[in-house]
């Protein structure tokens, strides 16, 4: 992989100002290779904030606006994860590289629909399951690939959220999965630690504190994974833990390998920060320097502008995102079923 900036200039848009929305905004913004030409979102007054604040040349509310402009050679897309389709083919049909956030899809037919169309296009797809880039994470598959634990077998993997995201933080959790939402992040590095594909998904969910609210989405799902080469996935999110917990996010991370055992668990309060008046953990992988983006967030974002200009193919690809959608829709299948989903 290619390290530093690429030269040149990437000229840039960003579909949707909401929290992921605006970090690709800041990201854009704060790179040196590349250009933000427009932001869009439907609520004009949020797009308009995030123009004045970073500098985008035009503030939209129509994403067909955005894609029309011939200003703009590369889009992210930060929607909801049930409205990635249109907008994603919309923009291979206009011909823009496309930065998409996780999850790829809800569905295997809206994944391949957007395989199809960035396939026809030529242009470059990356899906943004940036945790690849937390330095834990990179770490261990630079150990891996070197042999340092011999052959991996088995990961462990819990990423779970506070009640805040489904009830207040997302207006759309009912038209979402646990899988699509969390657990596809921590999938995402199985498999690519793995090296295959899954083979044989189990799963089980329950609904009851959400659905209590209104909201019809399960409140947790546990599934287990086998893959093509023998290793095995365990994975587990929910997301409706206390929101008197100090962090949003819950996570552990374990890989068993033959030779080597990895332990991931970033929960202990290792950035502490007190005022006479308040306490808080804080985040220490990803934040800002001197008023800039820093951290896994910033990384891949800069990975996704130079494979572009350098002409490369981007770490997470669309056939990427479409095996990942298809393990992820079994999950769902599995739990809903009560059995089995054989890949």
């Amino acid at each position: 992989m290619s390290r530093g900036f690429a030269k040149g200039s990437l000229r840039y848009g960003v579909i949707g100002c909401g929290i992921q929305g605006e970090s690709h905004i800041k990201i854009v913004a704060a790179l040196p290779n590349a250009e933000l030409i427009s932001v869009c979102d439907v609520d004009e007054q949020r797009a308009r904030t995030a123009a004045l604040k970073h500098g985008a040349r035009h503030a939209l509310t129509d994403y067909n606006d955005l894609l029309a402009d011939d200003a703009v050679e590369a889009v992210s897309i930060a929607l909801p994860d049930h409205l990635h389709r249109e907008v994603t083919v919309k923009a291979f049909e206009a011909g823009k590289h496309v930065l998409l956030e996780k999850p790829m899809a809800t569905t295997v037919d809206d994944a391949q629909a957007i395989v199809d169309a960035q396939e026809k296009s030529g242009k470059k797809l990356m899906i943004n399951w940036s945790n690849r880039w937390m330095p834990m994470f990179w770490s261990t598959k630079e150990m891996l690939d070197q042999g340092e634990f011999g052959d991996p077998m088995y990961v462990y993997a819990r990423l779970n959220n506070t009640l805040y995201v489904p009830t207040q933080m997302l207006s759309w959790s009912a038209n979402t999965r646990l899988p699509f939402w969390l657990i596809c992040h921590r999938y995402d590095i199985a498999r690519w630690y793995f090296k295959s594909e899954a083979k044989r998904v189990t799963a089980v969910c329950r609904s009851q504190v959400l659905k209590g609210m209104g909201i019809d989405t399960p409140d947790f799902y546990q599934t287990t994974v086998e893959f093509e080469n023998g290793c095995v996935g365990n994975f587990e999110s929910c997301w409706i833990l206390p929101e008197t917990l100090p962090y949003l996010v819950d996570s552990k991370f374990q890989l068993i390998c033959s030779k080597g055992y990895v332990n991931v668990d970033p929960t202990p309060p290792v950035y502490q920060v007190a005022t006479s008046d308040s306490y808080d953990h804080k985040g220490f992988i990803t934040g800002e320097v001197a008023g800039e983006p820093r951290g896994f967030v910033f990384e891949a974002g800069s990975h996704f502008v130079n494979a572009v200009l350098r002409d490369e193919t981007p770490l997470i690809t669309g056939h990427d995102g479409l095996m990942i959608t298809k393990a992820l829709a079994a999950m769902v299948e599995a739990a809903e079923t009560g059995q089995a989903v054989e890949l």
